[in-house]
Protein backbone atom coordinates (compact mmCIF):
# COMPACT_ATOMS: atom_id res chain seq x y z
CA UNK A 1 0.00 0.00 0.00
CA UNK A 2 1.11 3.17 -0.87
CA UNK A 3 1.87 5.52 2.06
CA UNK A 4 0.27 9.30 1.73
CA UNK A 5 0.85 12.19 4.14
CA UNK A 6 -2.80 12.43 4.75
CA UNK A 7 -2.56 8.93 6.47
CA UNK A 8 -3.20 7.96 10.33
CA UNK A 9 -1.17 5.19 11.66
CA UNK A 10 -1.73 3.23 14.61
CA UNK A 11 0.22 0.94 17.07
CA UNK A 12 -1.92 -0.98 19.43
CA UNK A 13 -4.24 -4.07 19.28
CA UNK A 14 -6.85 -3.08 16.88
CA UNK A 15 -6.54 -6.35 15.01
CA UNK A 16 -6.03 -8.13 18.46
CA UNK A 17 -2.39 -8.71 17.46
CA UNK A 18 -0.52 -7.26 20.40
CA UNK A 19 2.95 -9.16 20.48
CA UNK A 20 3.49 -8.72 16.98
CA UNK A 21 3.70 -4.76 17.48
CA UNK A 22 7.07 -3.70 18.30
CA UNK A 23 9.49 -5.98 15.99
CA UNK A 24 12.84 -6.85 17.55
CA UNK A 25 14.34 -6.85 13.79
CA UNK A 26 13.22 -2.84 14.17
CA UNK A 27 14.58 -2.52 17.08
CA UNK A 28 11.98 -2.47 19.32
CA UNK A 29 9.91 0.64 17.44
CA UNK A 30 6.77 0.10 17.10
CA UNK A 31 5.18 -1.19 13.90
CA UNK A 32 2.64 0.72 12.38
CA UNK A 33 -0.30 0.17 10.37
CA UNK A 34 -2.56 2.61 8.24
CA UNK A 35 -5.69 2.98 9.56
CA UNK A 36 -7.65 2.78 6.34
CA UNK A 37 -11.39 3.00 7.69
CA UNK A 38 -10.70 6.71 9.08
CA UNK A 39 -12.03 8.98 5.94
CA UNK A 40 -10.88 12.32 4.47
CA UNK A 41 -8.24 11.84 7.24
CA UNK A 42 -6.66 15.42 6.10
CA UNK A 43 -9.59 16.49 7.75
CA UNK A 44 -8.77 15.35 11.48
CA UNK A 45 -7.83 18.28 13.78
CA UNK A 46 -7.50 15.84 16.72
CA UNK A 47 -7.92 12.20 18.20
CA UNK A 48 -8.10 11.18 21.76
CA UNK A 49 -7.91 7.79 23.00
CA UNK A 50 -9.36 6.01 26.40
CA UNK A 51 -9.59 2.74 27.42
CA UNK A 52 -9.43 -0.52 24.94
CA UNK A 53 -8.93 0.64 21.09
CA UNK A 54 -11.37 3.38 21.07
CA UNK A 55 -10.98 6.82 19.94
CA UNK A 56 -12.95 10.14 19.52
CA UNK A 57 -11.69 12.14 16.29
CA UNK A 58 -12.49 15.48 15.62
CA UNK A 59 -12.83 16.59 11.68
CA UNK A 60 -13.89 20.06 10.56
CA UNK A 61 -15.85 22.82 12.78
CA UNK A 62 -18.34 20.51 14.48
CA UNK A 63 -18.14 16.84 13.05
CA UNK A 64 -17.01 14.20 15.64
CA UNK A 65 -16.41 10.26 14.89
CA UNK A 66 -16.47 7.45 17.52
CA UNK A 67 -13.86 4.36 16.83
CA UNK A 68 -13.91 0.79 18.04
CA UNK A 69 -12.45 -2.37 17.54
CA UNK A 70 -14.95 -4.39 14.82
CA UNK A 71 -17.63 -1.96 14.88
CA UNK A 72 -18.69 0.94 12.61
CA UNK A 73 -17.53 4.54 13.16
CA UNK A 74 -20.38 6.40 14.88
CA UNK A 75 -21.16 10.04 13.78
CA UNK A 76 -21.51 12.99 15.76
CA UNK A 77 -22.38 16.96 14.97
CA UNK A 78 -22.73 19.23 17.28
CA UNK A 79 -25.21 21.12 15.86
CA UNK A 80 -25.06 25.25 15.89
CA UNK A 81 -21.84 25.17 17.87
CA UNK A 82 -17.94 25.11 16.89
CA UNK A 83 -15.98 22.79 18.93
CA UNK A 84 -12.83 24.66 20.80
CA UNK A 85 -11.61 21.20 22.06
CA UNK A 86 -11.74 17.19 22.85
CA UNK A 87 -10.05 15.55 25.75
CA UNK A 88 -10.35 11.61 26.71
CA UNK A 89 -11.12 10.08 30.05
CA UNK A 90 -10.88 6.45 30.59
CA UNK A 91 -14.34 5.70 29.77
CA UNK A 92 -16.03 8.97 28.83
CA UNK A 93 -15.08 12.08 26.09
CA UNK A 94 -15.88 15.56 27.02
CA UNK A 95 -16.17 17.94 23.70
CA UNK A 96 -15.57 21.82 24.84
CA UNK A 97 -17.35 24.20 22.06
CA UNK A 98 -16.18 27.99 21.48
CA UNK A 99 -19.75 29.31 22.87
CA UNK A 100 -17.90 27.54 26.44
CA UNK A 101 -20.56 24.47 26.61
CA UNK A 102 -19.37 21.04 27.54
CA UNK A 103 -20.76 18.10 25.86
CA UNK A 104 -20.04 14.26 26.90
CA UNK A 105 -19.75 10.97 25.06
CA UNK A 106 -20.67 7.98 26.81
CA UNK A 107 -21.43 9.45 30.50
CA UNK A 108 -25.08 10.59 31.11
CA UNK A 109 -24.74 13.28 33.38
CA UNK A 110 -28.54 13.42 34.10
CA UNK A 111 -29.35 9.70 34.81
CA UNK A 112 -25.59 8.20 35.71
CA UNK A 113 -23.61 8.20 38.88
CA UNK A 114 -20.38 9.69 38.32
CA UNK A 115 -18.07 8.17 37.24
CA UNK A 116 -18.58 5.53 34.87
CA UNK A 117 -16.61 2.78 35.66
CA UNK A 118 -17.76 -0.36 34.00
CA UNK A 119 -16.84 -0.81 30.32
CA UNK A 120 -19.59 -2.57 29.78
CA UNK A 121 -21.78 -0.47 30.62
CA UNK A 122 -20.28 2.19 28.38
CA UNK A 123 -22.71 3.12 25.42
CA UNK A 124 -21.46 5.35 22.73
CA UNK A 125 -24.89 6.64 21.15
CA UNK A 126 -25.48 10.00 21.84
CA UNK A 127 -23.94 13.39 22.42
CA UNK A 128 -25.46 14.87 25.40
CA UNK A 129 -24.90 18.51 26.84
CA UNK A 130 -23.22 18.70 30.75
CA UNK A 131 -25.82 19.82 33.23
CA UNK A 132 -23.94 22.14 35.33
CA UNK A 133 -22.75 24.06 32.25
CA UNK A 134 -26.33 24.53 30.66
CA UNK A 135 -28.73 25.14 33.64
CA UNK A 136 -30.25 28.87 32.62
CA UNK A 137 -29.55 29.25 36.66
CA UNK A 138 -25.67 28.19 36.74
CA UNK A 139 -25.16 29.09 32.92
CA UNK A 140 -21.01 28.93 33.53
CA UNK A 141 -18.65 29.23 30.34
CA UNK A 142 -15.35 27.07 30.38
CA UNK A 143 -12.31 28.20 29.01
CA UNK A 144 -10.40 25.02 29.11
CA UNK A 145 -10.46 21.80 30.96
CA UNK A 146 -9.13 18.25 31.69
CA UNK A 147 -9.74 15.17 32.45
CA UNK A 148 -7.76 12.29 34.70
CA UNK A 149 -9.34 9.01 34.39
CA UNK A 150 -12.57 9.42 36.27
CA UNK A 151 -12.33 12.88 36.85
CA UNK A 152 -13.09 16.05 35.21
CA UNK A 153 -11.75 19.71 35.30
CA UNK A 154 -12.90 22.77 33.65
CA UNK A 155 -11.89 26.51 34.06
CA UNK A 156 -14.09 29.29 33.57
CA UNK A 157 -13.94 32.19 31.51
CA UNK A 158 -14.05 33.81 35.22
CA UNK A 159 -10.71 32.46 35.84
CA UNK A 160 -13.07 29.44 38.58
CA UNK A 161 -11.54 26.23 38.33
CA UNK A 162 -14.11 23.50 39.13
CA UNK A 163 -13.90 19.78 39.20
CA UNK A 164 -16.16 16.66 39.80
CA UNK A 165 -16.38 12.95 39.30
CA UNK A 166 -13.67 10.45 41.13
CA UNK A 167 -12.19 11.68 44.59
CA UNK A 168 -9.95 10.04 46.67
CA UNK A 169 -8.70 13.52 47.78
CA UNK A 170 -7.95 14.16 43.47
CA UNK A 171 -10.92 16.88 43.75
CA UNK A 172 -9.10 19.36 46.00
CA UNK A 173 -11.62 19.73 48.46
CA UNK A 174 -9.33 18.57 51.28
CA UNK A 175 -11.12 15.66 51.27
CA UNK A 176 -11.24 12.07 49.78
CA UNK A 177 -15.15 11.67 49.90
CA UNK A 178 -17.35 10.02 47.59
CA UNK A 179 -17.53 11.27 44.13
CA UNK A 180 -18.88 14.38 42.93
CA UNK A 181 -21.34 14.62 40.62
CA UNK A 182 -22.11 18.58 39.99
CA UNK A 183 -18.84 20.44 39.56
CA UNK A 184 -17.29 22.18 42.89
CA UNK A 185 -15.30 24.80 43.52
CA UNK A 186 -11.68 23.91 43.84
CA UNK A 187 -9.64 27.24 42.88
CA UNK A 188 -9.70 30.69 41.93
CA UNK A 189 -7.72 32.90 38.86
CA UNK A 190 -7.10 29.76 36.95
CA UNK A 191 -5.66 30.04 33.68
CA UNK A 192 -5.16 26.44 32.58
CA UNK A 193 -5.13 22.81 33.63
CA UNK A 194 -3.77 19.54 33.05
CA UNK A 195 -4.23 15.90 33.20
CA UNK A 196 -4.15 12.76 31.77
CA UNK A 197 -5.99 9.46 30.53
CA UNK A 198 -4.98 7.61 33.71
CA UNK A 199 -3.88 10.22 36.05
CA UNK A 200 -3.52 9.93 39.98
CA UNK A 201 -3.94 13.82 40.51
CA UNK A 202 -4.07 17.26 38.46
CA UNK A 203 -2.06 20.79 37.62
CA UNK A 204 -3.30 23.73 37.59
CA UNK A 205 -1.56 27.07 36.39
CA UNK A 206 -2.64 30.78 37.67
CA UNK A 207 -2.70 34.28 37.10
CA UNK A 208 0.40 35.03 39.65
CA UNK A 209 2.31 32.50 37.06
CA UNK A 210 2.44 29.87 39.35
CA UNK A 211 2.02 25.93 39.42
CA UNK A 212 -0.04 24.35 41.54
CA UNK A 213 -0.48 20.23 41.84
CA UNK A 214 -3.24 17.81 43.85
CA UNK A 215 -3.71 14.31 43.93
CA UNK A 216 -1.92 11.17 45.02
CA UNK A 217 1.74 11.49 45.33
CA UNK A 218 2.97 8.05 46.86
CA UNK A 219 5.37 8.00 43.70
CA UNK A 220 6.35 11.43 43.58
CA UNK A 221 3.92 12.24 40.46
CA UNK A 222 3.22 15.92 41.68
CA UNK A 223 6.91 16.70 41.68
CA UNK A 224 6.77 18.96 45.15
CA UNK A 225 9.99 17.18 46.28
CA UNK A 226 8.01 14.91 49.03
CA UNK A 227 5.75 11.49 48.84
CA UNK A 228 2.94 13.20 50.61
CA UNK A 229 -0.54 12.84 49.26
CA UNK A 230 -2.21 16.72 48.37
CA UNK A 231 -5.94 16.19 49.44
CA UNK A 232 -5.58 20.34 48.54
CA UNK A 233 -3.84 22.15 46.13
CA UNK A 234 -0.05 22.94 46.30
CA UNK A 235 2.60 25.14 44.86
CA UNK A 236 4.82 23.24 42.79
CA UNK A 237 8.37 24.70 43.29
CA UNK A 238 10.76 26.53 40.81
CA UNK A 239 8.10 26.32 38.29
CA UNK A 240 6.70 29.03 36.51
CA UNK A 241 3.20 28.85 34.42
CA UNK A 242 4.45 30.81 31.32
CA UNK A 243 7.36 28.66 30.81
CA UNK A 244 5.10 25.41 30.53
CA UNK A 245 3.63 24.17 26.84
CA UNK A 246 2.51 21.14 28.17
CA UNK A 247 2.34 18.92 31.08
CA UNK A 248 0.60 15.49 31.43
CA UNK A 249 0.42 13.26 34.26
CA UNK A 250 -0.36 9.28 33.75
CA UNK A 251 -0.45 6.39 36.20
CA UNK A 252 2.38 7.45 38.68
CA UNK A 253 4.66 9.90 36.56
CA UNK A 254 4.05 13.30 35.21
CA UNK A 255 6.26 14.75 32.20
CA UNK A 256 6.34 18.67 31.70
CA UNK A 257 7.44 20.15 28.44
CA UNK A 258 8.76 23.84 28.34
CA UNK A 259 8.27 26.25 25.20
CA UNK A 260 11.75 26.28 24.79
CA UNK A 261 11.32 22.22 23.91
CA UNK A 262 12.78 20.93 27.40
CA UNK A 263 11.66 17.61 29.21
CA UNK A 264 11.05 17.04 32.72
CA UNK A 265 9.78 13.82 34.51
CA UNK A 266 8.83 13.24 37.98
CA UNK A 267 7.65 9.72 39.70
CA UNK A 268 7.67 6.35 39.31
CA UNK A 269 10.96 4.79 37.82
CA UNK A 270 10.93 3.28 34.91
CA UNK A 271 7.97 5.82 33.52
CA UNK A 272 9.13 9.27 34.09
CA UNK A 273 12.26 8.69 31.71
CA UNK A 274 14.66 7.93 34.75
CA UNK A 275 15.92 4.58 36.27
CA UNK A 276 15.08 5.66 39.34
CA UNK A 277 11.92 7.63 40.93
CA UNK A 278 11.72 11.22 41.14
CA UNK A 279 9.86 13.44 43.39
CA UNK A 280 10.86 16.80 41.83
CA UNK A 281 10.64 17.56 37.85
CA UNK A 282 14.20 16.86 36.58
CA UNK A 283 14.91 17.39 33.04
CA UNK A 284 15.26 13.93 31.55
CA UNK A 285 19.37 13.01 30.13
CA UNK A 286 18.54 11.57 26.61
CA UNK A 287 16.76 14.40 25.21
CA UNK A 288 18.78 17.59 26.70
CA UNK A 289 19.99 17.97 23.21
CA UNK A 290 16.27 18.01 21.81
CA UNK A 291 13.32 20.45 21.34
CA UNK A 292 9.99 18.51 21.67
CA UNK A 293 6.83 20.40 20.11
CA UNK A 294 4.35 17.70 21.18
CA UNK A 295 3.72 15.53 24.03
CA UNK A 296 1.59 12.64 24.59
CA UNK A 297 1.34 10.38 27.83
CA UNK A 298 -0.85 7.15 27.83
CA UNK A 299 -1.63 4.55 30.34
CA UNK A 300 2.22 3.43 31.38
CA UNK A 301 4.20 5.22 28.37
CA UNK A 302 5.02 8.56 27.38
CA UNK A 303 5.47 9.76 23.52
CA UNK A 304 7.64 13.25 23.18
CA UNK A 305 8.09 13.88 19.07
CA UNK A 306 10.79 16.79 18.30
CA UNK A 307 10.31 19.47 16.04
CA UNK A 308 12.96 17.52 13.51
CA UNK A 309 9.80 14.79 13.31
CA UNK A 310 11.89 12.24 15.22
CA UNK A 311 9.48 10.50 18.25
CA UNK A 312 10.95 9.01 21.45
CA UNK A 313 9.16 6.69 23.66
CA UNK A 314 10.08 5.21 27.16
CA UNK A 315 8.01 3.29 30.40
CA UNK A 316 6.77 0.05 30.43
CA UNK A 317 4.73 -2.10 27.86
CA UNK A 318 2.11 -4.14 29.75
CA UNK A 319 0.48 -6.96 28.31
CA UNK A 320 -2.03 -4.23 27.62
CA UNK A 321 0.73 -2.31 25.26
CA UNK A 322 2.79 -3.49 22.56
CA UNK A 323 5.23 -6.17 23.77
CA UNK A 324 7.79 -8.55 21.99
CA UNK A 325 7.57 -12.37 21.45
CA UNK A 326 9.39 -12.64 24.98
CA UNK A 327 6.68 -10.89 27.10
CA UNK A 328 7.00 -7.72 28.37
CA UNK A 329 9.78 -5.11 28.23
CA UNK A 330 10.35 -1.92 30.18
CA UNK A 331 12.64 1.03 27.97
CA UNK A 332 13.03 2.98 30.91
CA UNK A 333 14.75 5.91 29.50
CA UNK A 334 13.85 7.78 26.35
CA UNK A 335 14.43 5.48 22.70
CA UNK A 336 14.10 6.56 19.46
CA UNK A 337 11.36 5.08 17.57
CA UNK A 338 10.88 4.85 13.68
CA UNK A 339 8.10 6.46 12.13
CA UNK A 340 6.45 5.35 8.94
CA UNK A 341 8.60 6.17 6.16
CA UNK A 342 6.06 8.50 4.64
CA UNK A 343 7.15 11.04 7.65
CA UNK A 344 11.12 10.27 7.83
CA UNK A 345 13.74 13.12 7.06
CA UNK A 346 10.37 15.07 6.30
CA UNK A 347 9.87 18.34 8.73
CA UNK A 348 7.49 19.89 6.21
CA UNK A 349 4.50 17.11 7.52
CA UNK A 350 3.81 18.41 11.21
CA UNK A 351 2.93 15.37 13.05
CA UNK A 352 0.85 14.79 16.30
CA UNK A 353 0.56 11.85 18.74
CA UNK A 354 -2.07 10.38 20.75
CA UNK A 355 -2.58 7.19 22.90
CA UNK A 356 -4.44 5.18 25.60
CA UNK A 357 -4.61 2.34 27.29
CA UNK A 358 -3.73 0.73 24.16
CA UNK A 359 -3.22 2.31 20.68
CA UNK A 360 -0.83 4.82 19.51
CA UNK A 361 -1.54 7.08 17.31
CA UNK A 362 0.52 9.20 14.63
CA UNK A 363 -1.28 11.71 12.62
CA UNK A 364 -0.17 14.86 10.71
CA UNK A 365 -2.02 17.78 11.80
CA UNK A 366 -4.83 19.06 10.10
CA UNK A 367 -3.64 21.56 7.05
CA UNK A 368 -4.11 25.32 7.60
CA UNK A 369 -5.88 27.55 5.82
CA UNK A 370 -3.02 28.65 4.18
CA UNK A 371 -2.75 25.24 2.76
CA UNK A 372 -6.59 24.56 2.25
CA UNK A 373 -6.87 27.59 0.12
CA UNK A 374 -3.66 26.88 -2.36
CA UNK A 375 -4.51 22.91 -2.56
CA UNK A 376 -8.25 24.34 -4.09
CA UNK A 377 -6.07 26.59 -6.41
CA UNK A 378 -4.17 23.76 -7.50
CA UNK A 379 -7.03 21.50 -8.04
CA UNK A 380 -9.26 24.25 -9.51
CA UNK A 381 -6.57 25.51 -12.16
CA UNK A 382 -7.86 28.85 -12.35
CA UNK A 383 -6.08 31.95 -12.76
CA UNK A 384 -3.10 30.09 -14.09
CA UNK A 385 -0.19 32.56 -15.99
CA UNK A 386 2.16 29.68 -17.47
CA UNK A 387 2.74 25.64 -17.89
CA UNK A 388 5.08 23.21 -17.65
CA UNK A 389 5.82 21.81 -20.91
CA UNK A 390 7.35 18.34 -21.15
CA UNK A 391 7.91 15.44 -23.21
CA UNK A 392 5.37 13.74 -25.17
CA UNK A 393 3.62 17.12 -25.72
CA UNK A 394 2.74 17.47 -22.06
CA UNK A 395 1.43 20.44 -20.76
CA UNK A 396 0.29 21.25 -17.51
CA UNK A 397 -1.30 24.76 -16.38
CA UNK A 398 0.76 26.21 -13.22
CA UNK A 399 1.10 29.49 -11.00
CA UNK A 400 4.59 30.73 -12.10
CA UNK A 401 5.46 32.52 -8.98
CA UNK A 402 4.56 29.68 -6.61
CA UNK A 403 6.16 26.83 -8.93
CA UNK A 404 9.76 29.60 -9.24
CA UNK A 405 9.52 30.54 -5.19
CA UNK A 406 9.49 27.10 -4.01
CA UNK A 407 12.54 25.29 -6.30
CA UNK A 408 14.14 28.10 -6.45
CA UNK A 409 14.56 27.80 -10.43
CA UNK A 410 12.65 29.58 -13.52
CA UNK A 411 10.21 27.38 -15.41
CA UNK A 412 12.26 26.95 -18.63
CA UNK A 413 15.36 25.73 -16.09
CA UNK A 414 12.18 23.13 -14.43
CA UNK A 415 11.51 22.29 -18.15
CA UNK A 416 15.08 21.41 -19.12
CA UNK A 417 15.78 19.20 -16.18
CA UNK A 418 12.79 17.05 -16.66
CA UNK A 419 12.24 16.69 -20.25
CA UNK A 420 15.62 14.78 -19.30
CA UNK A 421 14.13 11.86 -17.88
CA UNK A 422 11.02 10.30 -18.72
CA UNK A 423 8.71 11.40 -15.71
CA UNK A 424 4.52 10.72 -17.04
CA UNK A 425 2.28 13.56 -16.34
CA UNK A 426 0.88 12.07 -13.43
CA UNK A 427 4.11 11.84 -11.74
CA UNK A 428 4.81 15.72 -12.34
CA UNK A 429 1.15 16.46 -10.71
CA UNK A 430 1.97 14.77 -7.66
CA UNK A 431 5.32 16.78 -7.55
CA UNK A 432 3.51 19.26 -7.89
CA UNK A 433 0.91 18.75 -5.02
CA UNK A 434 4.36 19.39 -2.71
CA UNK A 435 4.68 22.77 -4.88
CA UNK A 436 1.68 24.19 -3.91
CA UNK A 437 0.60 22.14 -0.15
CA UNK A 438 3.79 20.10 0.59
CA UNK A 439 1.51 17.04 -0.07
CA UNK A 440 3.75 14.25 -0.14
CA UNK A 441 2.33 10.77 -1.76
CA UNK A 442 5.24 8.89 -2.86
CA UNK A 443 8.39 9.83 -1.16
CA UNK A 444 10.72 7.68 -3.59
CA UNK A 445 9.65 9.56 -6.69
CA UNK A 446 9.96 13.16 -4.98
CA UNK A 447 13.34 12.29 -4.17
CA UNK A 448 14.05 11.26 -8.19
CA UNK A 449 12.39 14.52 -9.14
CA UNK A 450 14.12 16.16 -6.56
CA UNK A 451 17.69 14.90 -8.20
CA UNK A 452 16.96 15.48 -11.37
CA UNK A 453 15.92 19.55 -10.22
CA UNK A 454 19.30 19.31 -8.15
CA UNK A 455 17.56 20.09 -5.21
CA UNK A 456 18.43 18.79 -1.95
CA UNK A 457 15.86 16.15 0.11
CA UNK A 458 14.41 16.55 1.99
CA UNK A 459 12.62 19.61 1.64
CA UNK A 460 14.40 22.47 3.40
CA UNK A 461 11.21 24.87 4.05
CA UNK A 462 7.47 24.21 4.17
CA UNK A 463 5.08 25.85 1.81
CA UNK A 464 4.10 28.16 4.60
CA UNK A 465 7.89 29.23 5.23
CA UNK A 466 8.52 29.97 1.41
CA UNK A 467 5.09 31.84 1.41
CA UNK A 468 6.52 34.05 4.04
CA UNK A 469 9.63 34.42 2.28
CA UNK A 470 7.86 35.53 -0.78
CA UNK A 471 6.00 38.20 1.32
CA UNK A 472 9.21 39.81 1.62
CA UNK A 473 10.43 39.50 -1.83
CA UNK A 474 9.15 43.29 -2.82
CA UNK A 475 10.31 42.84 -6.40
CA UNK A 476 8.60 39.78 -7.26
CA UNK A 477 5.18 41.71 -6.39
CA UNK A 478 3.47 42.15 -9.49
CA UNK A 479 0.18 43.76 -8.12
CA UNK A 480 -0.73 46.91 -6.32
CA UNK A 481 -4.08 47.40 -3.95
CA UNK A 482 -5.16 50.80 -4.05
CA UNK A 483 -6.18 52.13 -0.26
CA UNK A 484 -8.19 55.56 -0.31
CA UNK A 485 -6.40 57.92 1.57
CA UNK A 486 -8.67 59.81 4.04
CA UNK A 487 -7.03 63.03 4.06
CA UNK A 488 -7.80 63.33 0.43
CA UNK A 489 -10.30 61.73 -0.87
CA UNK A 490 -8.44 61.80 -4.56
CA UNK A 491 -5.78 60.23 -3.66
CA UNK A 492 -4.82 56.48 -2.97
CA UNK A 493 -2.13 54.61 -1.10
CA UNK A 494 -0.74 51.37 -2.33
CA UNK A 495 0.20 47.76 -0.96
CA UNK A 496 1.71 46.20 -3.43
CA UNK A 497 1.17 42.32 -3.42
CA UNK A 498 1.72 39.04 -5.72
CA UNK A 499 -1.92 39.10 -7.63
CA UNK A 500 -1.96 34.80 -7.07
CA UNK A 501 -1.81 35.24 -3.25
CA UNK A 502 -4.53 38.11 -2.86
CA UNK A 503 -7.22 36.15 -5.41
CA UNK A 504 -6.35 32.38 -4.03
CA UNK A 505 -6.86 34.04 -0.48
CA UNK A 506 -10.07 35.82 -0.63
CA UNK A 507 -13.08 35.47 -2.25
CA UNK A 508 -14.04 39.04 -2.34
CA UNK A 509 -10.70 39.45 -4.65
CA UNK A 510 -11.52 36.74 -6.97
CA UNK A 511 -15.02 37.88 -7.73
CA UNK A 512 -12.92 41.33 -8.72
CA UNK A 513 -10.28 39.75 -10.55
CA UNK A 514 -13.31 37.89 -13.11
CA UNK A 515 -14.35 41.11 -14.00
CA UNK A 516 -11.17 43.15 -14.86
CA UNK A 517 -8.78 42.01 -17.66
CA UNK A 518 -5.38 40.12 -16.97
CA UNK A 519 -3.33 43.08 -17.78
CA UNK A 520 -4.43 45.10 -15.04
CA UNK A 521 -2.04 45.72 -12.32
CA UNK A 522 -4.09 47.50 -9.80
CA UNK A 523 -7.87 47.02 -8.13
CA UNK A 524 -9.01 49.46 -5.66
CA UNK A 525 -10.04 48.71 -1.98
CA UNK A 526 -13.62 49.76 -1.29
CA UNK A 527 -13.75 48.44 2.46
CA UNK A 528 -13.10 51.93 3.87
CA UNK A 529 -11.00 50.05 6.65
CA UNK A 530 -7.64 51.93 7.91
CA UNK A 531 -4.57 50.95 5.79
CA UNK A 532 -2.87 49.48 8.59
CA UNK A 533 -5.36 47.05 9.17
CA UNK A 534 -5.44 45.78 5.46
CA UNK A 535 -1.90 45.67 5.74
CA UNK A 536 -2.16 43.29 8.84
CA UNK A 537 -4.56 40.93 6.96
CA UNK A 538 -2.01 40.99 3.66
CA UNK A 539 0.87 39.88 5.62
CA UNK A 540 -1.64 37.04 7.51
CA UNK A 541 -2.42 35.95 3.50
CA UNK A 542 1.07 35.29 3.36
CA UNK A 543 1.72 34.06 7.00
CA UNK A 544 -1.51 33.19 8.65
CA UNK A 545 -0.19 35.20 11.99
CA UNK A 546 -1.76 38.38 12.87
CA UNK A 547 0.89 40.57 14.09
CA UNK A 548 0.04 44.10 16.05
CA UNK A 549 2.36 46.33 17.84
CA UNK A 550 1.83 49.16 20.12
CA UNK A 551 2.46 51.56 17.01
CA UNK A 552 -1.12 50.43 15.63
CA UNK A 553 -4.41 51.38 16.75
CA UNK A 554 -5.13 48.01 18.37
CA UNK A 555 -8.79 48.54 19.26
CA UNK A 556 -9.53 49.74 15.45
CA UNK A 557 -7.55 47.02 14.16
CA UNK A 558 -9.04 44.30 16.37
CA UNK A 559 -12.76 45.44 15.36
CA UNK A 560 -11.82 45.95 11.34
CA UNK A 561 -10.53 42.70 11.24
CA UNK A 562 -13.35 40.82 13.03
CA UNK A 563 -15.30 42.27 10.53
CA UNK A 564 -13.05 41.61 7.70
CA UNK A 565 -13.79 37.87 7.41
CA UNK A 566 -17.07 37.97 5.85
CA UNK A 567 -15.99 41.46 4.26
CA UNK A 568 -13.16 39.35 1.72
CA UNK A 569 -14.83 35.79 2.19
CA UNK A 570 -11.71 34.14 4.41
CA UNK A 571 -11.76 30.65 4.43
CA UNK A 572 -14.53 29.56 6.74
CA UNK A 573 -11.35 27.86 9.12
CA UNK A 574 -9.56 31.06 9.30
CA UNK A 575 -8.33 31.57 12.41
CA UNK A 576 -8.20 34.86 12.77
CA UNK A 577 -10.74 35.39 15.23
CA UNK A 578 -9.03 33.17 17.78
CA UNK A 579 -5.59 34.52 17.63
CA UNK A 580 -7.66 38.23 18.04
CA UNK A 581 -9.28 36.69 21.22
CA UNK A 582 -5.68 36.45 22.17
CA UNK A 583 -4.43 39.55 21.45
CA UNK A 584 -7.60 40.98 23.55
CA UNK A 585 -7.04 38.53 26.46
CA UNK A 586 -3.64 39.65 26.74
CA UNK A 587 -5.00 43.47 26.92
Amino acid sequence: MTQTRTQIFYSGSLNNSIKQLIDQNENKSPRWTPLSKIKNANKVRKIVSGYNQNCLIWKGINNLEFHQANSEPKSFTIEKEEIKDIQSGYLTYLILTKSGKVFSLAQDFFNREVPLSDPQSSTYEKIRPVPFFNKKENNRKVDTFAMVGWSNYFVCKDGKLFGNGYNQGRLGDGTSNQAKNLPILIFENVTRVFGGVQGYGFFFTTKNNELYACGTNQCGCLGIGNLTNQKSPVKVPKRKAEDILDLQTNDGHSTLITKEGKTYGCGRNGFNGFTKKKSTFTEIEELKNKKVVEYFGGSKISLALTNENELFGWGFYSDNHPTDQYGNIRIQIPHKFNLPEIFQNNPSIKLKITCGTECIYLYPSSNSCLIQDFQKLFESKIFCDSKLSLNENIQIPIHKIIVESRTNLQISTIEDLLNKESFSKQEILLFLKWVYFDEITNVDLLKQIFNSLNISYPPKNTFQKDLHDLFNDEDSKDFTLLIKNDEDEDEYEEILVHKIVLLTRSGLFREMFENITEESKSVKDYSGKSIESIEILIKYFYTEKIELTADHDIQLVIEELEDSIEYYQLNENSNILSQLNQITNKL
